[in-house]
């Protein structure tokens, strides 16, 4: 089915690469990984065909997860899904200043001016433009980007945009 792309707010603190594992471990308690993580029910609902093939892949998911068994660590489900990907934020691995692959890096100052018309911006500058960044970005699969939400000029949270799975 290819890639997907994905984004995500988390709570902010100095630690990107800790914020990283945080939300990582947010994502996987809850379940949310697979072909189907990001799926919008309300857009399927519009779409009937659509709606059958996200049925389809979500057995796939479910199958592949019966056939490796207990998932009980984020390591699990990775070894599980293997080169499929969770399509999640699950895929990336750390923070590097620069991109490549399984690594979110900060979005370019320019860039982040450019998009949100400032270089602080707030939640909803973000997400009235969820995924304008990846593609001004080029981002890459198995790739991700983050920027600083701030709220009255100060860091509140950190947003994640990126790309992965197969």
């Amino acid at each position: 089915m290819g890639a997907s792309g994905w984004s995500y707010f988390t709570a902010y603190q100095e630690n990107i690469n800790n914020a990283l594992q945080e939300l990582k471990q947010a994502v996987f308690r809850k379940g949310k990984y697979g072909h189907t993580a990001q799926t919008n029910q309300e857009e399927l609902s519009k779409y009937p065909q659509l709606k059958e093939s996200i049925e389809k892949l979500k057995m796939l998911d479910d199958q592949r997860l019966v056939e490796y068994g207990p998932i009980k660590t984020i390591a699990d489900l990775l070894e599980a899904f293997g080169e499929e990907g969770t399509h999640t934020i699950i895929d990336i691995d750390r923070i590097s200043s620069k991109p490549d692959f399984g690594v979110a890096y900060p979005a370019p100052i320019n860039v982040i001016e450019k998009i949100y018309g400032t270089k602080k911006p707030t939640h909803n500058n973000i997400a009235s433009k969820e995924g304008i960044l990846s593609e001004e970005l080029n981002i890459e699969r198995w790739q991700a980007v983050y920027v600083l939400v701030y709220d009255n000029g100060i860091p509140k949270e950190i947003y994640f945009e990126g790309c992965s799975g197969d």
